[in-house]
């Protein structure tokens, strides 16, 4: 399985749009890895997680033919996780010309299926995108292609049922945490009582250096997450722990943000990163 890191921000990006914060500042001088747009990720070169503002970037810098995406599993409604315009690009007539793949199909809770609905009836009469939508629920696990994704509840808002994904390809298995605090309770227990061992789980680390709390996580807090997971069996030694979801907030840029993770056993993610495992 290859999991490439297309954003790796929080929802203002970093720098923020609007922001003049000391670390926006220095990210805008130092360039490079210090620049993350929102969060999206690849999963071998047909599965999306999330569609934010920001795709059409992930797509021209990472040379990337999105057009061969097959599946988008959506965490939540939230604007930076997902937002449709994009989606009317997906058509014919000047837009979009000799596409790889017939339809790209969405999937995600009731607000993503109706913010997809939405759109569609006020753009669709005059942009047919071929593009479909699914509703999918906690714990039914949804066959894909040759991928079993299982939704499970986040604990991020209480306006919906966010989640983060079980992702199993073949023998390889990503947890991806993302956007979420602390998990429930039932999560672990699915977790457990399915055996479930990850061979990469991608944390949430909004907070950064800050102290964390509530619907996030940050570098306070992660190896408390960690450890409860391999009390139950799903993380051990050989499983790759990577910290992405950055908050400028958060206040270390890149270089001090992959030291201070590793002095955990993290790896910090950066927008273009790939990890094949």
């Amino acid at each position: 399985m290859k999991l490439t890191y297309l954003g790796t921000a929080a929802a203002e990006g970093w720098p923020a749009l609007f922001c003049n914060c000391e670390y926006c500042k220095k990210a805008k001088e130092l360039g490079g890895k210090n620049i993350r747009t929102r969060s999206q990720a690849l999963i071998n070169d047909d599965l999306l997680i999330d569609f934010p503002t920001d795709t059409l970037s992930h797509a021209q810098k990472n040379r990337l033919d999105l057009s061969a995406v097959k599946y988008c599993f959506v965490t939540h409604s939230h604007l930076d996780h997902f937002q449709p315009l994009d989606i009317l690009y997906r058509i014919g007539y000047g837009y979009a010309h000799d596409i790889t793949e017939k339809t790209l199909t969405f999937y995600g809770n009731d607000f993503v299926k109706r913010r997809y609905e939405h759109f569609m009836e006020i753009e669709e009469e005059n942009y047919p995108p071929q593009t479909d939508i699914k509703e999918i629920y906690p714990y039914e696990t949804v066959c894909v292609g040759n991928y079993r994704i299982t939704p499970l509840p986040a604990n991020h808002t209480d306006r919906e049922t966010p989640y983060v994904y079980l992702i199993q390809q073949g023998d390889k298995t990503l947890l991806y945490l993302h956007d979420t605090g602390m998990l429930f309770d039932e999560v672990y227990d699915y977790l457990e009582k399915n055996k479930i061992r990850a061979d990469l789980i991608s944390y949430d680390c909004t907070y950064v250096a800050l102290p964390s709390g509530g619907n996030h996580l940050g570098l306070d807090s992660v190896p408390v997450l960690r450890k409860k997971l391999e009390s139950i069996g799903v993380s051990d030694s050989k499983t790759i722990s990577v910290v992405n979801h950055f908050s400028h907030n958060g206040m270390l840029l890149h270089d001090e943000l992959v030291e201070a993770a590793e002095k955990i056993g993290f790896i910090a993610a950066y927008d273009g990163m790939v990890i094949d495992f």
